[in-house]
């Protein structure tokens, strides 16, 4: 065979050879292609990081939202829950029992200053200025005797120094059946002592400084208590002037009257209070209180 014609053949040969592997190669993307676009597992993992990536802010959203509704949800009930603490201590306050209907252990209490408390208590009796820290104070509940002969819940706040002092005096009182007209925070007055007293009401503290001076009376530090204001006025010379304080007390600044609701030295509200150490304002010399009683904490 020639040279010429051996060229020839290899050429056609190598042709043939190309061809067929062209093809097979060809078959087996077109396999490795179809397998991929088939493979359940390949094709699942495709589609859960398409849908995370498409759909996790709107998920996210959804989270927030949830969450969101849960805590407006809560703080419904939360508030729905304090309106009804509120609720209760309202009724509670002006509640009134017949003798035998009342647990005497459920009251005669003392707690801290709570949140709600405090609302109603800040920039009223607790000035925005007051220097004395809440810690030092403790809201009483406590049972009293009243002028219609029931009992009656009442609050009061004073000195933590002097609480249980104070909760052991109106238990005693309440015992003695001694009659108090009205117990309620001075707040409920906007801390007006004088509309207080004019109520007749029954108080202790309410931050205020003593008259021309920068040193804050024992009201102030929770460390005096006013008793049946109205018919146990303050009286005090000023100016040359006697004043009587409550206004509408001044019938009443007559001690010489015979009248059940006076307090008066060795009376059985005297007792009870200068037993605990207290000293009544109707001993004072240059003025008389006849509604205070306080307490020196050294």
């Amino acid at each position: 065979m020639s040279i010429f014609k051996r060229i020839i053949l290899c050429l056609l040969i190598l042709s043939i050879v190309g061809y067929l592997f062209l093809t097979l190669n060809g078959k087996n993307q077109e396999s490795v292609t179809a397998t991929e676009e088939n493979d359940p597992k390949e094709n699942f993992n495709d589609k859960i990081e398409s849908e995370y990536d498409e759909s996790s802010e709107p998920a996210k959203s959804k989270s927030t939202k949830r969450n969101a509704y849960d805590n407006d949800n809560s703080n419904i009930i939360e508030k729905e829950s304090e309106d009804q603490m509120q609720v209760e201590k309202e009724d509670r306050i002006t509640a009134t029992f017949n003798t035998g209907e009342v647990n005497v252990n459920e009251y005669f209490t003392k707690i801290k200053i709570t949140d709600e408390i405090y609302d109603r208590i800040y920039n009223k009796s607790y000035k925005k200025n007051c220097p004395l820290p809440l810690e030092d104070l403790r809201y009483l509940e406590l049972l009293y005797y009243g002028f219609d002969g029931e009992t009656h819940v009442g609050e009061m706040i004073v000195n933590k120094r002097i609480a249980d002092d104070v909760i052991s005096i109106f238990k005693e009182l309440y015992e003695a059946e001694y009659p108090i007209e009205r117990m309620e925070l001075v707040d409920e007055y906007n801390a007006d002592d004088n509309a207080s007293m004019s109520a007749n009401n029954s108080s202790a503290f309410n931050f205020r400084y003593i008259d021309g001076t920068t040193t804050y009376s024992n009201h102030g530090k929770g460390l005096a208590i006013d008793i049946n204001p109205l018919y146990n006025p303050y009286v005090r010379m000023k100016n040359g002037v006697r004043e009587v304080l409550p206004v509408s007390g001044e019938k009443y600044a007559d001690r010489s009257i015979d009248n059940k609701y006076y307090i008066k030295k060795n009376d059985i509200c005297y007792n009870i209070f200068t037993k605990y150490g207290f000293t009544w304002g109707g001993d004072w010399k240059n003025s008389k209180d006849y509604q205070h009683f306080e307490k020196s904490i050294k």
